[in-house]
Formats: structure tokens, sequence, C-alpha cells
């Protein structure tokens, strides 16, 4: 062949890597017919995790913490006849706990919600900033290796030897296709209270879009 042929190729790579932290969501919940009751429990729950966190605070497997500012809403069920029942007030807040020790998680999790008026809503897993930063740019230069690998292996079945790269780009900007673009940390949720956290792998993928040139 003469002319150079464009040849337009993804490539793309993924790791799975363990997680550094776990980051926990806690509810704390009251519903009471009396608003000053149902902020006074809720007050009383809210301590209780608050003096837990800052007593563990001293240890290293605890990073940080936060806690939301209480908020309270009312409404009027239905009873069963149809009729509107006497106001019901819903006051609630949540704490955001990150530990970098899976066992010291659990136990938290376990010694706080042996409350009623407190719930497990989730967990996140991640990776430390400084990990993810250099897992994105491993993972983004073998996307690219596999995109040239490809190329060259489609110029190869054609007869052509040189390749060249024009462009380069996130999944879906060369394309018309809908695609994730660039790199993407995907995070899992767990678990329920009383049982041991499993922190799950966090996967780091990459995809790319790539044009050459081959002759």
């Amino acid at each position: 062949m003469s002319e150079d042929v464009t040849i337009t190729v993804r490539g793309s790579h993924e790791e799975r890597i363990s997680p550094e932290e776990g980051v926990a969501r806690i509810g704390v919940r009251v519903e009471h017919i009396d608003r000053a009751e149902a902020m006074a429990r809720l007050a009383a729950s809210g301590q209780r995790v608050r003096d837990d966190l800052e007593r563990r605070a001293a240890s290293d497997d605890l990073v940080s913490w936060t806690s939301s500012r209480a908020q309270v809403f009312t409404d009027r069920p239905w009873g069963p006849d149809g009729s509107r029942l006497d106001p019901v007030h819903h006051a609630s807040l949540e704490f955001r706990a990150v530990f970098d020790d899976a066992d010291a998680l659990s136990a938290w999790i376990d010694a706080a919600t042996t409350d009623p008026a407190v719930q497990l809503d989730g967990i996140d897993w991640r990776l430390t900033e400084a990990t993810a930063l250099d897992a994105r740019d491993r993972v983004a230069r073998a996307a690219v290796e596999d995109a040239v690998a490809r190329a060259r292996s489609y110029a190869a079945s054609l007869g052509l030897h040189h390749v060249t790269a024009i462009e380069v780009a996130d999944a879906g900007l060369l394309s018309s296709e809908s695609a994730a673009a660039g790199p993407m940390m995907m995070k899992s949720v767990a678990a329920d209270s009383g049982i041991v956290v499993r922190p799950d792998e966090v996967v780091v993928a990459v995809g790319i879009e790539a044009r050459f040139s081959a002759r």
C-alpha cells in the first residue's frame, strides 16, 4: 500500500488493589410524638457515638471523623381508617468515620449499632490519594500500551510496519459512542453490623481511544 492508512482503536486496562481506608456512614434516627423528646433522644444517642469516636481518635486506626447537624421534620401519618393521626417528629443526624483497619472499623460499627437508634448506612472502600494517583497513572500508561499493541497488530495484518500516533483521548471522545471516560474508581458498599467487615478490592480502570497512521 502506498497511501497511509488510519487505524482507530481502543485500549483498556484495570488493576484490583486492596483498599487502604474504609469510610463508614451511620445514621442516628429517632421519632416521637413530642418534638422535645425526639430531640432529647437524638442528642443522647448522638453523644454516645461522639464520645466513642473521641475515645477511638487516640488510636492510629481512626483516621478522621465528622458529624452532620441535627435535622428534624414533622409529618402526620394516616390511620387505618383513613384519618390523619397526631403529628410525629423525626430527628436525625449522620456520622462519617474513616478507618485504615477493617477490624477496627468492624468493632466500631458493632459498638455503635447496639443502640436501636443507630443504623449503618454504608461503607465505601477507597485508596489514599497518593496511591490512587499512582494507580491511575500506571493504569493509564498500560491502557495506551494496549492501544499501541492493537494498532500494530492491525497494521501488520495489512502488511504495514510503520505506525505513528495521531490522537489519543479518553474513551468516547474520538468516537460518537457513549463510554466511560478516563480513570474510574469503583467502590464497594458493605456491610451489615454484627459480622466481620470484609473490604472488597478497589478497581482502577482506564479506557482510551487512539488514532494512528500506518504505512
